[in-house]
């Protein structure tokens, strides 16, 4: 019988679905405080793309960690370190991306460009958390090298 691979499981079909909903959210976040940092404080639009995607980024963490990747994993620290430093490759898809459709393509409207950018980098952004995040076995090896580590310092006193 073949073994089907990490990222075709019925379990990933699963937290694809879910991430849908999750992502969802936090791209409702993302978009709704870019307006916001862009209409009501008159921010230029490339900051706040930043603030905005910041919101979105915590919102995404929470929920990721709550209902798509949910799970014992510590420390909960470094869960969410690898969390934010695999967004900054969606920040930077999500600059470029707007940059190009204002700057080059003259797009009027910010926050359908800026709709159109989360759209591209949605996919990605679930398989680098998927990945790179929340993979349990990364858990595992950083949790016996800390425990190693312990026994080593004691048994060195």
């Amino acid at each position: 019988m073949r073994r089907k691979s990490k990222l075709s499981s019925r379990k990933t079909q699963t937290q694809l679905f879910q991430y849908l909903f999750v992502g969802g959210l936090a791209a409702i976040v993302d978009v709704g405080m870019f307006a916001l940092f862009l209409h009501i404080f008159s921010i230029d639009y490339r900051i706040a793309i930043v603030l905005g995607f910041s919101c979105g980024v915590l919102t995404n963490f929470s929920l990721c960690n709550w209902i798509v990747f949910s799970g014992k994993r510590r420390p909960l620290w470094l869960v969410f370190a690898r969390h934010y430093l695999a967004s900054i490759s969606i920040l930077l898809c999500n600059e470029i991306l707007m940059i190009t459709l204002v700057e080059v393509f003259d797009f009027k409207n910010l926050v359908l460009a800026k709709l159109i950018s989360s759209g591209v980098a949605f996919i990605f952004n679930f398989f680098i958390k998927k990945i790179y995040v929340y993979n349990d076995s990364y858990y595992i090896k950083a949790d016996t090298i800390a425990t190693s580590s312990l026994i080593e310092r004691r048994s060195q006193r």
